[in-house]
């Protein structure tokens, strides 16, 4: 939910992205208006927290092996995008990392520690 939330967020606290969201750079790429400094193809890059962010929530209630599998993908693929967008655009500058990056890294804690969870529970049984 949190990776769905930060696309509405910006991302960073100064800069290109500071007062707007990461949806209005998807926007701006597609429209080619950016076509200069970003390629076309890094708004699906931009998208993809919030495409696995969509696949986790709507695998609520389902439960089975492929199912497993798909919720591990998700998380994986959305916390690498995640992260890997929140480095790129904000680098190592703690102060530069806006609300949208700061919600999205709550996404990947909460996910991992649920994943960790739901692991070693696989384990005791």
């Amino acid at each position: 939910m949190c990776w769905l939330v930060a696309l509405f967020l910006p991302w960073t606290s100064a800069g290109a992205l500071s007062s707007a969201s990461l949806l209005d750079a998807v926007e701006l790429i597609r429209r080619g208006s950016v076509d200069a400094v970003v390629p076309s193809w890094a708004a699906v890059v931009l998208l993809v927290p919030c495409v696995a962010g969509i696949v986790l929530v709507g695998a609520v209630g389902f439960h089975g092996r492929t199912t497993n599998a798909l919720r591990l993908l998700a998380l994986g693929l959305g916390s690498l995008g995640a992260l890997g967008i929140g480095w790129r655009l904000a680098g190592l500058d703690v102060t530069a990392v806006g609300p949208g990056a700061w919600v999205a890294l709550g996404g990947v804690l909460v996910g991992t520690l649920a994943a960790t969870s739901a692991f070693s529970a696989l384990l005791r049984h």
